[in-house]
C-alpha cells in the first residue's frame, strides 16, 4: 500500500510539474501578442525604449486607412496568398498522387531531389531568383510573387502530403478502375475527397507561407508602395517614409493577422486531423 501511495504521489507531482511548465509556455507565448495589442492602441509610441503605453486610443487604426497604403498592402497579400493557395493545392494533389500511386522509372530519385531542394537555403538563391525575374520582366509584379510562392510552398508540402496519401488503401483505386474509372477520375472522385484534412493543411500552410513571405518580396518589389505586399509594407512603417512609429506598425500587424486567424479557425478541424493522420505513415 505504501508503495502504491508513493507512486501515486509521484505521478501527481509529475503531472503538476508538467502543467506548470505548459502554463509557463502559454504565458511566455502570449506575452508578445498582448504587448503588440497594447502598443497598437498606444498613443504616439515612437521609440523602442517605450515599455507600456500610458495613453490609449483608436487613432492608429484610423491613420492606417488615411495616411498609409495599408488597404493596398493587405489586398495584394490576400490576392497573392489565395492564388498561391489554390495553385499549391493543385500542384501538391497531382504530385503526391503520382508519387504515392504510380510506378515509373526514377520515382524515388525524383522524390529525393524534391526533398534536397528543401535543404538548400532560400537566401542563397536570391541572386538567381532576381536575375530570372529581370529576364522574365516580373520585377514589381504580383504574378512573379505568386509563381515563386506557389513553387516554394508546394515543394515543401509534398513530403507531408505523401505520408497522408500513403495511408489511403490502394484497394480503392483498384475498385474504381474495375468500375471503369480513369486515373484522373479516381483522383478527383475518390482520393481527394478522402484527403480533405490533408488538403486543408496544404491550403493553410501555403496561404501562411505566401502571406508572411518577406525575403523574396522585399527583393523583387522595390518600386511603388501601393504595389507591395503586407510584409514589405509593414517594414516601411518603421524604416522609410513613415518614420519610426511602433504604435502604427503594431496596429497594422493586428489587423493584418485577421485573415490568417479567420482561415485557420474556419479549417481548424481539417487542419488538426491532417497533421495527426499524415504523420502515421511516411
Amino acid at each position: 500500500m505504501k508503495t502504491i501511495r508513493k507512486s501515486s504521489r509521484k505521478d501527481r507531482a509529475i503531472q503538476v510539474l508538467i502543467h506548470c511548465l505548459l502554463l509557463s509556455l502559454v504565458v511566455i507565448t502570449l506575452i508578445p501578442f498582448a504587448y503588440i495589442i497594447l502598443m497598437a492602441f498606444g498613443k504616439d509610441v515612437v521609440g523602442t525604449a517605450t515599455t507600456i503605453p500610458t495613453e490609449y486610443s483608436f487613432d492608429n487604426f484610423a491613420r492606417l486607412f488615411t495616411e498609409t497604403n495599408f488597404v493596398d498592402w493587405i489586398k495584394n497579400s490576400i490576392i497573392i496568398s489565395l492564388i498561391t493557395m489554390v495553385l499549391s493545392v493543385l500542384f501538391v494533389s497531382v504530385s503526391v498522387y503520382v508519387f504515392s500511386r504510380l510506378r515509373f522509372l526514377g520515382k524515388r530519385k525524383l522524390f529525393n531531389f524534391i526533398l534536397l531542394v528543401q535543404i538548400f537555403p532560400l537566401m542563397l538563391s536570391m541572386v538567381s531568383i532576381f536575375r530570372i525575374f529581370v529576364m522574365l520582366g516580373l520585377l514589381n509584379d504580383l504574378k512573379g510573387l505568386i509563381i515563386i510562392n506557389a513553387t516554394v510552398s508546394s515543394a515543401g508540402l509534398v513530403l507531408l502530403a505523401k505520408g497522408y496519401f500513403d495511408t489511403i488503401p490502394y484497394e480503392l483505386d483498384e475498385a474504381a478502375m474495375v468500375d471503369g474509372a480513369t486515373k484522373f477520375q479516381t483522383l478527383v472522385k475518390i482520393i481527394l475527397p478522402l484527403a480533405k484534412p490533408m488538403l486543408a493543411v496544404v491550403a493553410i500552410q501555403s496561404f501562411v507561407i505566401a502571406y508572411n513571405e518577406y525575403a523574396i518580396a522585399s527583393t523583387i518589389m522595390t518600386q511603388g508602395l501601393d504595389g507591395m505586399p503586407l510584409a514589405v509594407g509593414l517594414q516601411s512603417m518603421i524604416v522609410g517614409q513613415y518614420g519610426t512609429n511602433w504604435s502604427l506598425y503594431c496596429a497594422a500587424s493586428v489587423l493584418g493577422s485577421i485573415p490568417m486567424i479567420v482561415l485557420f479557425y474556419s479549417m481548424q478541424k481539417y487542419f488538426i486531423g491532417g497533421l495527426t493522420e499524415g504523420s502515421v505513415k511516411m
